[in-house]
Parts: C-alpha cells; structure tokens; sequence
C-alpha cells in the first residue's frame, strides 16, 4: 500500500479522506499549514478539498511531533556502507567477511562516492534547465540561470514523494470478499507508533 507525501515546511505528511474529527490534525494542502482541530470539524469535512486528516507525519526541522499521529520512520542520511559491504559480501555466498574486504568495499565505495558524485539524472536535469534557460530568453523578463546554484541545488538532500507500507491481512473481510490490509507498525522507545515500510 503506497501512500502519497505531502512536503511542508516542517512535516512530511501522509493524509487521507477519512472524516476530520476534533482532536485530529488537518492540513491546509493549499497554504501547508498544520493545525489540531479544536472547532467546527464539520467545515473541514465540507471543504475536503482543501483541508485532509494527517494520518502520519515524521517532523523536520525540530518541529514538534503531532501527539496521537503515527510517525513515519526516519529519513536515512547516508548509505549505510557496512550494510552495503555485508549484502553484497553475503550475496557472493561466502559465509563470513574478513575484516580487510569489508574494509576494501567500504574504502572503494567511498571514494567512488567522491568522485562520481552526480548521476546521470543529475545530469538530465542540468541540460534540462540550460536548455529552457536559453529558449526562454526574453529580454525584458530574463534572469539568467547561475550554473553554481543549480549546481547546489543538486547536492541538497532529496526528500521522498511516497511512502510504500508494508500490510498485513486483518482477517476481516470486505463486502466483495477481498481481505482488508492492515499498515504494520512498530513502537519506538518514547513508546510512539511508527509505521513500517520504505520511502519512495
């Protein structure tokens, strides 16, 4: 089950249709704003096209977390490269690494990483924009595209746009017999639901 994320200044949101209550969270998806509902859940409800209920969130920038609202899981900042040394080891179907492979993969990988540090997506996007750049020039209205911050903007960290649970079957069927999916989830130490799956 894929859900859509919605990007806020200070949230990643996942929301739904589900009816607006008081005492959950909505989001304005026009203006990206969060609020707790603490009047009149009967206007958000009517006007479902701006507003939805947040059914999960993972805060950003030290924004506080939305009490009741599921997490999602946090945002991986860097490859985990002893992970990566041990898949691709135990892929090769020996039974234990030593030390001075893992260390070779990890010192390979890195230096790699170092100098092949834009993909070839990177690249599509760079022509892209220098080509609109010089199809739309237009003299009175042009404001020339500075390649250095372009450049930038590609290192910035890349946020995902959906996240994709992993279910379980509820054991409860649905009026045309199909099976209703559960989300899985998991607690975190602060004892918080945090839902299971991989961004996308």
């Amino acid at each position: 089950m894929t859900h859509n994320i919605i990007k806020t200044e200070n949230y990643l949101l996942v929301v739904d249709d589900s009816e607006i209550k008081e005492g959950d969270y909505r989001v304005n998806i026009q203006r990206g704003y969060v609020k707790l509902v603490d009047d009149a859940p009967e206007y958000y409800n009517q006007r479902n096209d701006v507003f939805k209920k947040v059914i999960a969130h993972l805060p950003l920038n030290n924004s506080p977390i939305l009490e009741g609202v599921d997490l999602l899981p946090p945002l991986e900042q860097e490859d985990d490269v002893e992970k990566l040394a041990l898949y691709w080891y135990n892929k090769s179907g020996k039974l234990s690494p030593k030390i001075t492979e893992i260390t070779a993969f990890k010192s390979g990988y890195n230096k790699a990483k170092e100098k092949y540090k834009y993909t070839e997506e990177d690249l599509r996007k760079a022509w892209n924009a220098a080509y609109i750049d010089a199809m739309s020039i237009d003299e009175e209205t042009y404001k020339p595209l500075f390649f250095e911050d372009f450049i930038q903007s590609l290192s910035q960290p890349k946020m995902p746009i959906g996240f994709e649970c992993q279910t379980f079957d509820t054991g409860d069927d649905k009026l045309d017999g199909t099976h209703v999916l559960g989300i899985r989830t998991t607690t975190n130490p602060q004892g918080q639901t945090v839902w299971v799956g991989k961004y996308i």
